[in-house]
């Protein structure tokens, strides 16, 4: 063992924040290769990302050998679980090719978490990343990791330097993940303030690939989204591309209750409607166009036993009516975004139904259902001091609601206080459930 990987395994359970103060040597990396990153910034960030990286990319923080550089690339670098689902995605594409005949371009290669993901499907990868330290990494990592398919290159992703860094590789498919921090470190949402500009550099892109894989941050306006991408590739120079109907798929992502990733598949020779993919910890849900179903249903809750919360990946794809239709379920309301089931049922119904809708959100059963008024939320709160509580389409937000009932968090409770449209009436309500295990 190295005398850098020994200090990293002897220090693997310290305060980072004391080590930097209490240590005065710390050993240069044997690999001349990292010479040019700071000795101390190495050893440190070696050990934080070891730890950080345990659930996110257990591979990467259990290989012995492996070095990172940077933090910010441990915090922005793809989980395992989301790097796979690209990779798949990507052999979905190329599927007319063999594995080993499929090229792909990594141009924004960051830690190399989906760079390694691709080498898995594609014969050859060009892993292109613009900071220094980050590359000379990745050549330290990949053959570490048995990755030895993956070609490096180090220049900046902009207009006009895309020839420079695929040269004569001819890609099948561009991967692209622009940076989401302008030059202060402060987060940025919109495409044109991310690094690079993928709005300027589309039609550049399609001269060299078919299709190009463009992940985006969570909190990215989808139909905003889809109108500049479309509007940028009719400037291309390609003919089909130019129709501008370049979109083919969009996917959106969420892992453990969170939506991670925003991924648009661009195909500058499709001529279609874009098709919507949900998925929830790996299951994924396909929205065709064309498909969705916009009449409301309202349900008597005098006999809803379920709740069922659509994941994040719903929520943000706003496939809210087409669920009902999807799953058989029922909105509580036209704008409150929580269903259940829209007939009478046994338990043994209730049972299947939820195990069939636990894969793609939380379940609960519903204990009671009382209308919201003063004296409902007096008995309520008294009768269940400690729960969860969210609030949705009524006149207040959860922390008021909470407020309102006087209970603090905790219990196996929650409490949605919703608007609930009925064939005959409408009301807010009071719904106290239980998460279905």
């Amino acid at each position: 063992m190295s005398r850098f990987e020994s200090f990293v395994s002897e220090n693997a359970q310290a305060d980072i924040s004391k080590l930097i103060l209490s240590t005065k040597e710390w050993p240069e990396h044997e690999d001349p290769a990292l010479r040019c990153i700071d000795a101390k910034d190495l050893a440190v960030n070696t050990i934080y990302a070891r730890n950080r990286l345990t659930r996110k990319a257990p591979v990467w923080a259990s290989t012995p050998g492996l070095v990172f550089p940077t933090r910010l690339s441990v915090e922005q670098c793809s989980s395992t679980m989301a790097a796979d689902y690209k990779a798949r995605l990507a052999e979905r594409i190329l599927e007319d090719k063999k594995p080993s005949q499929r090229r792909i371009a990594d141009l924004t290669g960051g830690l190399g978490v989906d760079s390694l993901a691709f080498s898995k499907v594609a014969g050859d990868v060009l892993y292109n990343e613009m900071d220094q330290s980050l590359a000379a990494a990745a050549r330290h990592n990949f053959p570490i990791l048995k990755a030895r398919n993956i070609t490096i290159s180090s220049i900046k992703a902009g207009k006009g330097s895309i020839s420079g860094i695929i040269g004569t590789f001819r890609p099948d498919l561009i991967f692209i993940d622009p940076a989401r921090r302008d030059a202060s470190g402060n987060k940025v949402f919109l495409l044109e303030e991310c690094s690079p500009d993928v709005l300027t550099i589309i039609p550049e892109l399609f001269l060299y690939s078919r299709n190009i894989l463009l992940k985006l941050s969570p909190m990215a306006d989808i139909p905003m989204v889809w109108e500049r991408l479309n509007t940028a590739a009719r400037e291309s120079m390609h003919p089909i591309a130019g129709k501008g109907r370049c979109i083919r798929e969009i996917h959106v992502t969420a892992y453990d209750g969170e939506c991670k990733e925003v991924l648009i598949w661009m195909d500058r020779e499709y001529e279609g409607r874009r098709t919507t993919f949900c998925v929830e910890d790996g299951n994924p849900m396909k929205f065709s166009p064309g498909k969705s179903c916009e009449e409301f249903r309202g349900v008597d809750s005098t006999y809803s036993k379920l709740l069922f919360e659509p994941g994040k990946s719903f929520t943000k794809a706003g496939v809210y009516n087409e669920l009902c239709e999807r799953l058989s379920l029922a909105k509580y309301a036209r704008f409150t975004h929580l269903y259940t089931i829209p007939e009478v049922t046994t338990d043994e119904e209730m049972k299947a139904h939820a195990e069939r809708l636990s894969e793609y959100g939380k379940v609960y059963s519903v204990i009671e259902t009382v209308p919201l008024n003063k004296a409902s939320l007096k008995e309520i709160g008294q009768k269940y001091p400690k729960c969860e509580v969210t609030a949705r389409n009524i006149p207040m937000t959860s922390d008021e609601l909470r407020a309102r009932l006087k209970v603090g968090s905790g219990d196996d409770i929650h409490i949605f206080g919703v608007r609930i449209e009925l064939p005959s009436d409408s009301g807010n309500y009071l719904v106290v459930c239980t998460p279905l295990r």
